[in-house]
């Protein structure tokens, strides 16, 4: 009784009627909505979709008989849900994950009850966590309605990004599955207590495989900017991550934006980018990219690595240095009026404030500037890629920082916003959220178009998303396992 009332306080009138139906089992019946096909992506035309216990049973032109649930879909765009495949669920977005304060925790709580639907609100039906602790994921999963989750398991090198942002004395409990890497033992030693031992890459990749994880991510990264003082991961380590990854039937995502860092990627066999590539090394170009950012990109697209442009990186940093920020009036969909409220406050400025420090106390416009210009990098890193013909993945890297200008759902859809931006045909977008995502990650006997056995993760939009971006936020109702959503019952300001 407790799950029902925790599952029927967010969902309005209109959503207890249908979540009821759907739960009980009754057939959802989808009539007259013109159906996206992924590949290649087009409108096929009208067709009629049932739905029974959570998968698609029968899509045809031709009316289909039910005594379930009928969904009038006429003059509406029935889509694939979408995959964001880098999120951060256990990061609340612009709000300090260490600090102990309990006004602190009461946001953070906040934001954790209501992201799972600010995801759905902007369509996103699956997310890929590379980088999550346990009790944020429980918290996650203990939410009535959230997108389907799948999640890697984090390998930072010992002292290394991102734990080198902890604190010591927490840093190997909220990042266990640390790896010791040889090549740094002089500077960053096994620290008492701890066995090598068990932080080989082949005892992490262990525990990551028993943990349920489908995933390994490791982070290629010495330094932000000019710095290059945090202790890096080597080829000759991540081949052998690789190698214990792949014998468990394990993806390797890699953390690395950097040229330099991208080639040990690359060299080391990992399996996806998890970043774009805009930190050149000091190339430059006045237009287009440099030769050695060309042929390294060839190798990626000879090697099928997978790539994630990740361009909400740049921008929602940038953000944080717009006046116009917090009054966008879509935050207020996605964020918590007590969370937007502190965002605004002297507290919730905290990490401007450590951006201006890092920046030397330079102007705000000059740190924005900034990062629109390493991102204008790599938007002409995604179009090169594009006009390669190869495919791309959805990934916001929500948040990426502790930025307010990272937002679950909307920087998916900013993402989406920015490749084509960069120059990326709609139909790759359309692919990039859906069947790339779902091939890349072994997912599609499920998920990633609409297809006769697959899940019913589905949009209703009230736009051709095949004729502007911008349909991917025309979204009239969310389809999660068979049940219907008013979009509207997702918002923030409808959570009670």
């Amino acid at each position: 009784m407790q799950h029902v009332t925790s599952v029927l306080r967010g969902i309005g009138c209109l959503g207890l009627f249908l979540w009821l139906s759907s739960a009980w089992g009754t057939d959802l019946l989808i009539e007259g909505a013109s159906l996206l096909s992924v590949e290649p992506a087009r409108i096929v035309g009208v067709r009629n979709v049932l739905i029974r216990d959570g998968r698609i049973v029968t899509i045809s032109e031709q009316p289909i008989s039910t005594g379930g649930q009928r969904l009038n879909a006429r003059g509406k765009f029935l889509t694939p849900g979408l995959m964001d495949s880098h999120v951060h669920v256990s990061d609340p977005a612009g709000v300090p994950y260490t600090n102990s304060d309990m006004e602190v925790a009461a946001l953070r709580a906040s934001f954790l009850r209501q992201q799972p639907r600010s995801y759905l609100y902007f369509g996103v039906t699956q997310l890929l966590d590379p980088s999550n602790y346990p009790e944020t994921i429980a918290t996650y999963e203990a939410q009535p309605q959230r997108p389907d989750l799948f999640r890697c398991g984090a390998a930072p090198v010992l002292d290394g990004y991102p734990s080198v942002f902890l604190d010591p004395g927490i840093r190997y409990r909220v990042m266990p599955d640390w790896i010791f890497e040889p090549a740094n033992a002089g500077q960053h030693p096994v620290p008492a207590g701890e066995a090598a031992a068990e932080h080989t890459p082949e005892a992490v990749v262990e525990r990551i495989a028993k943990s349920g994880a489908r995933c390994v991510k490791v982070f290629i990264e010495d330094g932000f900017g000019e710095s290059t003082e945090w202790p890096p991961l080597s080829e000759s380590t991540l081949k052998q991550v690789t190698a214990a990854a792949h014998r468990k039937g394990l993806l390797v995502l890699a953390h690395a934006n950097a040229l330099g860092m991208q080639r040990i990627a690359v060299a080391g066999g990992a399996d996806v980018l998890a970043h774009g590539l805009w930190n050149w090394d000091g190339l430059s170009a006045k237009a287009g990219i440099p030769p050695q950012i060309a042929e390294h990109l060839r190798t990626v697209r000879e090697r099928r690595i997978g790539f994630q442009p990740t361009l909400r990186v740049l921008y929602g940093t940038a953000d944080l240095f717009r006046h116009d920020t917090l009054l966008d009036p879509v935050y207020a969909k996605v964020v918590p009026a007590d969370v937007l409220a502190w965002y605004r406050s002297d507290a919730g400025q905290f990490f401007k404030k450590q951006m201006r420090s890092a920046f030397n106390g330079a102007p705000d416009e000059k740190i924005m500037q900034s990062q629109f210009r390493i991102g204008e990098q790599g938007m002409r890193v995604v179009k090169q890629m594009f006009d390669a013909g190869y495919p791309l993945l959805l990934g916001s890297d929500t948040p990426s920082a502790p930025t307010y200008g990272n937002q679950p759902g909307y920087d998916t859809y900013r993402e989406m916003r920015a490749m084509a931006q960069s120059g990326v045909s709609l139909a790759a977008i359309a692919q990039a959220g859906t069947i790339n995502n779902a091939r890349q990650f072994r997912l599609e006997r499920d998920y990633g178009s609409v297809e006769v056995g697959k899940i019913a993760n589905l949009l209703l939009l009230n736009a051709d998303p095949l004729l502007s971006v911008r349909a991917w936020s025309q979204i009239d109702k969310v389809i999660l396992r068979g049940v219907v959503i008013q979009r509207e019952d997702l918002a923030a300001d409808r959570l009670r």
